[in-house]
């Protein structure tokens, strides 16, 4: 018995060092990206903490006194941090200038600052923006998306798409929401910025030419997979209607992205685990590593069926090879859902 408390004593001393030190490495990050700093100071300041707790953790004794120390620097640097206040007026690029917003009156609804961009390249582009009008009971299917960008499968984008079913005998309409940061000029996305309050979070709603093109056809090297959600339209609806809510909120009072926290597989599954009944761990690391959410998603059955292997799915529902044969043209949306060859 005597043992069994020692070693419970134990490790807890050695998870109270591993968090300290986490947090304190997070602490010398926030120091080094804080906005409320130039770089000029920052940079030297997040070093000379390193530096001061390196001597300190040599010199003091019983180490105790130093678990203070870094407990303390973590705390006043995160009341530091709070005194960044995520805000709308920064000097945003031209194709995140506006925000989305969503209105409803009664049955019908209308998106706001709907976006249409051409594009040159994936930097090169014109921004259009107009409004979208449909009847929330056309809404009739979703689909998931999953933007791999990078050789790390935990790296990737995802988002949705919604199909606007035709109730004049005219051919459905498609369009896609992005949540992802709202990135000022000259700036670029960091995962480690990502962790310091340094990005606003936003809602992009736009023509699946604009956000899906963008991301295949002016991409090469990106790989995209487009999966049908398993929802009924009641299903679908609700969803989008909780997305608008969400979207609208954010257009009210800004926040700011979390690359762990709050992220764009956060957003997506926070709408969509009511899809499922099974309940979802948010420490489960396919949520914190969006490049594993579809097969997260697979095994919570909002994708794909058990009668089909993941690895099947995946390959059906890959879409950056049409994408990029068809291009961004008219009859791009039904080019992309054709089956695959």
């Amino acid at each position: 018995m005597l043992f069994v408390k020692r070693l419970l004593i134990s490790l807890c001393h050695v998870l109270a060092w591993i968090s300290v030190l986490a947090f304190f490495l997070w602490a010398v990050g926030a120091v080094w990206h804080f906005d409320l700093l130039p770089q000029p100071i920052s940079s030297p300041l997040s070093v000379a903490l390193v530096i001061a707790a390196c001597a300190l953790f040599a010199r003091l004794n019983p180490k105790r006194t130093w678990l203070t120390f870094a407990g303390a620097t973590v705390f006043a640097v995160w009341l530091i941090s709070l005194l960044q206040q995520p805000t709308h007026n920064r000097d945003w690029i031209a194709g995140q200038a506006e925000l989305s917003q969503v209105a409803y009156e009664g049955d019908q609804v209308t998106i706001k600052k709907f976006r249409h961009n051409v594009y040159r390249s994936a930097s090169d582009y014109d921004v259009h923006r107009s409004e979208l009008n449909f009847r929330l009971s056309q809404l009739s299917r979703v689909w998931f998306i999953v933007q791999r960008f990078s050789a790390s499968e935990g790296l990737a984008h995802v988002f949705l798409s919604f199909e606007i079913a035709p109730y004049d005998g005219g051919a459905a309409r498609y369009f896609s929401v992005s949540v992802e940061i709202r990135r000022e000029q000259d700036e670029s996305f960091s995962p480690i910025q990502g962790l310091y309050r340094r990005y606003e979070l936003n809602y992009v709603f736009g023509a699946e030419q604009d956000l899906i093109g963008v991301r295949t056809v002016m991409r090469p090297d990106d790989r995209v997979f487009m999966y049908p959600v398993n929802a009924t339209p009641q299903q679908v609806q609700r969803l989008f209607a909780r997305i608008a809510d969400r979207t609208n909120q954010i257009y009210d009072r800004p926040e700011f992205y979390h690359t762990m926290l709050n992220n764009c597989m956060n957003g997506i599954l926070r709408h969509t685990a009511k899809l499922t009944p099974v309940e979802i761990s948010w420490f489960d690391p396919k949520i914190i590593l969006p490049g594993y959410s579809d097969r997260f998603a697979y095994e919570k059955g909002i994708i794909g069926s058990r009668e089909q292997s993941f690895d099947l799915l995946q390959q059906a529902c890959r879409i950056d090879v049409r994408a990029r044969e068809f291009g961004i043209a008219d009859g791009f949306s039904e080019a992309i859902r054709k089956p695959a060859n």
